[in-house]
């Protein structure tokens, strides 16, 4: 499927929305282990579930921001480039940290992740960056 801007848009927020659903679960079921005391058996099954669409959702973002945004040529295509490194970095690292259950760490790439999403949405993922008008 070939992505306009503005559908690309739509597309990547919905996902964004779904991570950051997994991410309220992945809270709550931290915030009842820290409760019980019992075995983080449901909270280990959401955050990788929580991984592996994030790991889906950033090869997807990765192919599909670079062509949108030089096709858009608003920044140039030095200066894209290197927002696509940067950004590909971030996800890199965010993933890495993405294989505790430990809740206090779990909270914190959680945090992070979150951050991240909101930078995105921030500098990427608005009507002002990807529109289908160019001009």
């Amino acid at each position: 499927m070939t992505f306009t801007p503005s559908t690309a848009l739509e597309e990547l927020m919905k996902q964004h929305a779904s991570l950051r659903e997994m991410m309220d679960r992945c809270d709550e079921l931290a915030d009842e282990v820290d409760r019980t005391n019992e075995p983080p058996v449901q909270l280990t099954r959401e955050v990788a579930r929580l991984r592996i669409a994030f790991d889906s959702h950033n090869r997807f973002e990765e192919q599909l921001l670079r062509p949108v945004l030089l096709a858009q040529d608003a920044f140039g295509a030095v200066r894209i480039e290197q927002m696509v490194a940067s950004h590909v970095e971030e996800h890199h690292s965010i993933g890495t940290r993405l294989h505790s259950w430990v809740t206090e760490e779990l909270r914190a790439v959680i945090a992070s992740l979150r951050a991240h999403l909101d930078a995105e949405e921030r500098y990427f993922l608005s009507s002002r960056v990807l529109r289908d008008d160019v001009i």
